[in-house]
């Protein structure tokens, strides 16, 4: 943990997730490179460790790789097979404790949300770049949206949330530079370091999970006025993954 918790805090009201090395293990980008035989696995990195601007990065990785229809259907079968464990379970509990969870992302539409949706998350909560193949120019259409850019989630996070939750009650959850961003917006950054612990992150979330797991996530969200309400949505067993943050086992019933 980089900071303790505010005695005030009591949970969030709605999730936000980014889908690349947090809800997936993989990078869809980098997948489709090396699917269409090109190498934009640098640009990615140093992008996501903030050390280079997305938007530099976004429209010459896709001009490499020109996506097909086709490729969208590989990633996206690609996004679940490789889910991060206690993904789905986390969301559906989420969920049914009447948290409202979004997926927030700057990797392509056309395969991030299929995905999102087989993990149970309805298509309008599904924020992230869009990629029309069958436009003239798609890529243009890619680069112009706010997510193919620093400073994107956080517009996002705040245009989706325009007439609430309020800002303590937002709680967004990733592993890369561009959602450490989006923390003015939110109550909560919870940085994920299951799949690539990157130190900018580190340093600068609220909490930082080491865990391969997402499922301590939910017993954040619902913080300690919800926190027992788990026991009625998903297995004790799940309940365990959290021990390693006193912060919840200290809500632990």
């Amino acid at each position: 943990m980089s900071t303790p918790l505010p005695p005030s805090y009591r949970g969030a009201d709605v999730v936000f997730f980014d889908c690349d090395s947090t809800l997936s293990t993989i990078e869809g980008v980098d997948e489709l490179a090396r699917r269409r035989g090109v190498d934009v696995a640098r640009l990615t990195a140093d992008a996501m460790a903030g050390l280079i601007p997305l938007n530099e990065v976004y429209a010459a990785r896709l001009e490499r790789i020109a996506p097909t229809t086709e490729d969208f259907i590989w990633l996206a079968d690609l996004y679940a097979q490789t889910e991060v464990p206690g993904a789905r379970a986390a969301i559906e509990a989420l969920s049914s404790l009447g948290i409202d969870c979004h997926v927030i992302s700057g990797g392509l539409l056309p395969a991030v949300q299929p995905f999102a949706l087989a993990l149970g998350i309805a298509p309008d909560r599904v924020h992230a770049v869009p990629y029309p193949v069958d436009h003239a120019d798609p890529a243009a259409v890619a680069i112009a949206h706010p997510l193919a850019r620093n400073g994107g989630k956080p517009e996002v996070v705040a245009q989706v949330c325009t007439n609430g939750p309020a800002r303590e009650r937002r709680m967004i959850v990733g592993d890369g530079s561009s959602d450490l961003e989006a923390r003015v917006e939110t109550g909560l950054f919870v940085g994920f370091g299951g799949v690539e612990a990157r130190e900018k992150v580190r340093e600068g979330a609220d909490l930082f999970l080491e865990s391969e797991g997402l499922w301590a996530v939910a017993g954040l969200a619902a913080g300690p006025d919800r926190f027992a309400e788990l026991e009625d949505v998903a297995p004790r067993t799940h309940h365990q993954s959290m021990i390693d943050l006193p912060i919840l086992r200290n809500w632990m019933p």
